[in-house]
Parts: C-alpha cells; sequence; structure tokens
C-alpha cells in the first residue's frame, strides 16, 4: 500500500491529542477522531473482543459501525498485566491497495498505540470508580452527588429533580436474624429496585444512607417504593420481607444556587422524618424551612445563652402521697430570654440532634451540684435530686468520670444525687447503658430508668442492671380514658414487679386527687406532678425545703 510515513504520522499525533481528551474508551466521537489515521491506514472498520479475566467477554466496534466487513483484516491479541486480553482486527476500506509487510508493522504498531491509550482510559476509569463510587452497592458516593448536583445547578436544570436522603430501617436486625450476607443482599436489591425510577442516580452516603436524584414527575413512585417494598430473601423462610426507609424528600427549585443550600434541606427532612413523622417519611415544605431556620436559630443561639446565664435549673419535688413530705426532685433546664421562659418543647428536641444537648446536661449537673452545696452549707437536711442525661452520651468513654468530676468538685455527696437515664431499645445501647449503670451504682450515685413505658421497654432492662428507681410514664396513669382498666391493671403489675425486684418507683406527671388514691390503693408511694408543684425557681423550691420539706 505504501503508507505516506509523514502524513501518517501526523494524523497520529492528532488522533492521540483528541484520545487523550475522551473521558470514555467508546466515545460517540470515535468516527470523527479515528477516520484521518484510518484513511491513512485504508482500514475501514475496528473491531474488539474484550475477555476480562473475571466475567464474560464483550465484542465492540469502536470505528465503522456501518461499514462492511471485508475479506482482508489483520488481527493483534493484547493481555494487560492484570491478565485482561483485548482482541482488535482491523479490516482494509475496500478498493485500497493490499498491505505490504511494511503496512502490516504499521498497523500492528498502530494497534499498540490503541490498547496503551485504552489502557489509561481503563485505569482512570477505575480510578473514578474509586473515587466516586461505593463499590459494594454499584453506586454513587457523596463526592458524585455534590458533583452531579452542581451540573444540574450550573445548567439551570436543578428544579426538574427531586432528591432526598433515606435510611434502611431494621438493616441491624437483619444482619443480626439472617447473617450479614443475607443483610447486605437485601440491601442491595432494594437499592437495585430504585436504579429505573431514579436513571440509576442513586448515592451511598454511608452504612445503610443514601441519597437519591429523581425527576419530578416520579415522586409518588420513589415514595411508594421507600415506604414498603417486598424483597427476596434467598432464605427458605422467610421468603421475601418488606424492607422500608425513614425518609426526608425535598423538591428542588429555581432558589437553590448552591450544593449546600440542597443537603441543608434533605439533612433537615431526614431528621424531621425521624423526630416527626408517623410513616418515617416527610417531605421539606415552607413549614419545615420555618422550622429548620428555628432550629438552626436555637442552635446558633444556645452557646451564647450558657455564657449569658439564660440557662438554669429549675426543681420538680417528688413527693411521698402518706407524708407529704418532699423526698426529693427532679432538675430540669428552663432557659429564659428577655424576661420569657422559653418552653423545653422549643429547645431540647433541638439540642437533642447534636452534641448540645450533652453540654446541657453537664451544665443542668454542675448547676444542681452547687446548689445544693448552697442549701448543705446552710444546715438544710440533704435532699436527693435527680438530673437527666440523654442518650447522646452513649458512647461517651469519659461519661462516668465527667459525671463524677462535677459533683465531685462542687462537695455534693454522691448519695445525694440520682442519674435519670432513658430506657434503651438496641443490644448496642443496652451494653453501653450496662457499663455507665453499673459504674454509677459502684460510685455510690443512684440511677433511674426515666419515662419507662415510653419505648420499647424490656424484663432484661430492669432485671441485668442495678438501677435504683423506676420512674413509671403519666401514660399508664387513669385520665378518663376508655382503657383506664387496661391501664389500671398494667400499673398495678408494674408496680408489684418493680417492688419485688427491690426498686423504688415514681409516678410522673400526677395531676387529680383520683390518681393519688389509685396509687395509694396499689401501694406506690412516691410522686411527681402538677398535683404538688410545677417545676420550681431555686429560690422557690428553697423555700420548700426551710418550711420542712412539706408539699
Amino acid at each position: 500500500m505504501n503508507i505516506n510515513v509523514q502524513e501518517y504520522l501526523s494524523a497520529l499525533n492528532e488522533f492521540t491529542r483528541r484520545m487523550d481528551s475522551m473521558t470514555q474508551i467508546y466515545h460517540p466521537d470515535n468516527e470523527i477522531i479515528f477516520k484521518p489515521v484510518c484513511d491513512h491506514l485504508g482500514v475501514s472498520r475496528i473491531d474488539t473482543h474484550y475477555v476480562p479475566l473475571i466475567g464474560k467477554p464483550v465484542d465492540t466496534v469502536i470505528y465503522g459501525a456501518e461499514a462492511p466487513k471485508s475479506d482482508v483484516s489483520i488481527t493483534s491479541k493484547e493481555i494487560a498485566q492484570n491478565g485482561n486480553v483485548t482482541e482488535y482486527t482491523l479490516y482494509k476500506k475496500q478498493g485500497t491497495p493490499e498491505w505490504d509487510n511494511d503496512d502490516k508493522q504499521t498497523l500492528l504498531g498502530f494497534i499498540k498505540i490503541m490498547f496503551i491509550i485504552h489502557g489509561r482510559h481503563a485505569v482512570i476509569q477505575m480510578a473514578k470508580r474509586l473515587t466516586y463510587g461505593d463499590p459494594q452497592m454499584n453506586v454513587g458516593n457523596l463526592a458524585a452527588f455534590f458533583g452531579f448536583v452542581k451540573r444540574l445547578i450550573e445548567q439551570g436544570r436543578v428544579s426538574e429533580f427531586g432528591t432526598c436522603r433515606f435510611n434502611i430501617k431494621r438493616l441491624s436486625m437483619y444482619n443480626r436474624n439472617f447473617g450479614r450476607d443475607t443483610g447486605t443482599l437485601m440491601m442491595q436489591r432494594f437499592i437495585d429496585g430504585l436504579r429505573p425510577l431514579t436513571e440509576n442516580n442513586v448515592f451511598r452516603i454511608g452504612g445503610d444512607n443514601f441519597n437519591l436524584l429523581f425527576r419530578k414527575e416520579k415522586f409518588e413512585e420513589i415514595r411508594a417504593y421507600l415506604t414498603g417494598t417486598p424483597i427476596k430473601t434467598d432464605l427458605v423462610y422467610p421468603e421475601e420481607i418488606t424492607m422500608s426507609a425513614r425518609v426526608g424528600l425535598y423538591m428542588c427549585t429555581e432558589d437553590d444556587k448552591s450544593i449546600d443550600d440542597i443537603m441543608s434541606k434533605i439533612t433537615a427532612a431526614s431528621e424531621m422524618a425521624r423526630t416527626l413523622s408517623k410513616d418515617g417519611c416527610f417531605v421539606f415544605d415552607d413549614d419545615a424551612k420555618a422550622r429548620a431556620d428555628h432550629s438552626r436559630m436555637v442552635e446558633s443561639q444556645f452557646y451564647a445563652a450558657l455564657d449569658k446565664g439564660e440557662l438554669t435549673a429549675f426543681y420538680q419535688p417528688k413527693v411521698d402521697i402518706n407524708t407529704g413530705r418532699v423526698i426529693g426532685a427532679e432538675a430540669l433546664a428552663r432557659w429564659i430570654k428577655d424576661g420569657r421562659i422559653i418552653p423545653p418543647i422549643e429547645f431540647i428536641p433541638i439540642l437533642e440532634r447534636s452534641n448540645a444537648i450533652c453540654q446541657l446536661d453537664f451544665f443542668i449537673l454542675d448547676k444542681t451540684c452547687k446548689d445544693m452545696k448552697k442549701w448543705i452549707d446552710k444546715g438544710n437536711e440533704g435532699v436527693k435530686c435527680s438530673v437527666n442525661l440523654s442518650r447522646m452520651h452513649l458512647g461517651d468513654e469519659k461519661l462516668l468520670e465527667k459525671v463524677i468530676g462535677i459533683i465531685d468538685k462542687n462537695g455534693v455527696p454522691h448519695d445525694l444525687i440520682e442519674i435519670e437515664l432513658t430506657e434503651t431499645t438496641t443490644d448496642v445501647d443496652f451494653d453501653e447503658l450496662r457499663r455507665i449503670v453499673n459504674g454509677l451504682h459502684q460510685s455510690g450515685i443512684s440511677a433511674s430508668v426515666d419515662d419507662f413505658g415510653v419505648g420499647y421497654s424490656s424484663l432484661t432492662l430492669i432485671k441485668d442492671l442495678p438501677w435504683d428507681v423506676l420512674k413509671i410514664d403519666r401514660s399508664f396513669l387513669p385520665n378518663g380514658s376508655d382503657n383506664d382498666e387496661q391501664k389500671h391493671i398494667m400499673l398495678r403489675h408494674v408496680v408489684s414487679m418493680a417492688q419485688g425486684l427491690g426498686l423504688k418507683c415514681i409516678i410522673e406527671g400526677v395531676e387529680t386527687v383520683d390518681q393519688i388514691q389509685l396509687l395509694k390503693d396499689i401501694g406506690c408511694s412516691y410522686v411527681q406532678g402538677y398535683y404538688y408543684d410545677k417545676p420550681l425557681p431555686k429560690e422557690q423550691f428553697e423555700g420548700k425545703l426551710l418550711a420542712g420539706y412539706k408539699a
């Protein structure tokens, strides 16, 4: 054929330059990029047969897809270091001179160049998968989500999409009951079902947490899928399980100008799905925005409020109903701003979403100890005060050290402090709770189960830990509703069980004389509630102590 070497090398330089800028091996522009060099070589079509070390072979036409195959071709098999094999076949263009030996060597050299370029692209794609993908779920990661949303914003198309963050419910239970391999398989199948609904725009944030991007017309299908979809298990029994997620949804608008705008909204929506939604699904709207703005305001002002002395402790008396004596108190956080007491419901749930609640707990413990020390120094008989610790403290290895340090710093006897902990619902929380309660008990500090009956109570929780007090939630108290008789029976048995285990029982939320009489009838002597007193400022509670502990 006698290839013009100079013209061929010029075309080859342009080919390698343009291939370097391609992001895919088999790019739609290949026809244009390959044509000049293939015209010089007399090539009409290039086929590849890719045989990976693991997986099925793949046949691809990378140039001249419409060109008919001629009878003349040259084939070369190239082997990568990882064992993958690519076989290139170049077909001669009809009507061009035959290839001589020099031409064939040039063609084999061109195949080597293609193989090197393709190998480089494969490495780049692998690096991108590792940087922007999650190989276990075969989805994108958080960096890929950021990149995708950023491009939509730049293109002015973000308002076409909805997005969400979701967390798969009960996955730890599936792992525990069926094994981690089956749990992972079920999660993969749950995610696979979302691919056609989202055009494969699924992104793993970590663990069983994911983000989605989907076209707005798919909203109802997405919500229906995430709130309950049967998934096959590959087990004899159960053959399938309905899997669902806790999901926060947001429909993007033209006003969303940054990824931070969108992330803050789906983060707020997912948190509201956890704390406010009955079915675990929450859609971020104008009302939710107002609540999110309020949450950010509370969080931003909290630490300044601590410094300004706006936060303090009020004390709600605990009373022996047989004598009327105050036998203790619960210290409760109050935020007083510009002369107004901010209701706890307006800030406690917000602080519980972050470590800010831990700062508040330690502050209230310190404030309570300081107040108690003053009462003791005035000659008052010691009265036990309880302080709440949020579940957010679980996992803090130094929690016991911090609690004991605050008590000892203020010179308060350990037997005058009671730490209230909310009942737990998971094995991990239970083990941590065991460590904390045992540590408090060994240090002479009382521990109580707070709000018993609100969550999913376990007899193991009561039986296996050295609690001192069981605080029974007000929901057990008859209040004139249709199920009062059932409440009466349950309350009687809970009190009897606790007392049989040597625990002191305190009923919260007592408000009526009928409730007092009922508690006397079933032998429960200790109560806390508005029947005797609301939470009192330090000075008023101190007055109760000086008056002889009578409520």
